[in-house]
Order: C-alpha cells, then structure tokens, then sequence
C-alpha cells in the first residue's frame, strides 16, 4: 500500500483560553481551522486561532491552535 505523498501530518499544541485547562498536544491529519471544534479530554473546545510553529518539512507540520472551553462531550 502506496502512501500519498501529498498527504501532511500535523502535530497540534492546542491551548485553552483562561487557563483552566492544561491543553493538549495531538496528531491528527486534517489542519485544524478557526471556528472547528476539536474534543479532548471529555470537552468540546472551539478553535480561535492557529499558527505555525515552523514551517512544514517533508510531510509534516507544527501547529498552535488556541480555544475555548464550549461544552462537556456527550
């Protein structure tokens, strides 16, 4: 099975707003947006802002996403 060589990872340092949270540090494949929720530790965070951290080498990318709090996970 071929690998696409189009396709880009990205480490994501995701801080929450407020400080009440400690954030996470996630893979995921997809870059994250402003306005996309992401889930994590049992909370629903929306994202309001992303940054690269560095540019991307090979298929591989380092980004800040800083969110808030929005709700419990179902």
């Amino acid at each position: 099975m071929s690998e696409d060589n189009n396709t880009i990872f990205y480490k994501v340092s995701y801080v929450v707003l407020g400080g009440k949270h400690t954030g996470a540090i996630i893979n995921v494949d997809k870059r994250p947006e402003v306005g996309d929720e992401v889930t994590f530790d049992d909370n629903v965070f929306e994202i309001v802002e992303v940054m690269e951290l560095m540019p991307s080498v090979g298929n591989f990318a380092f980004l800040h996403a800083t969110c808030k709090f929005i709700r419990e996970a179902d």
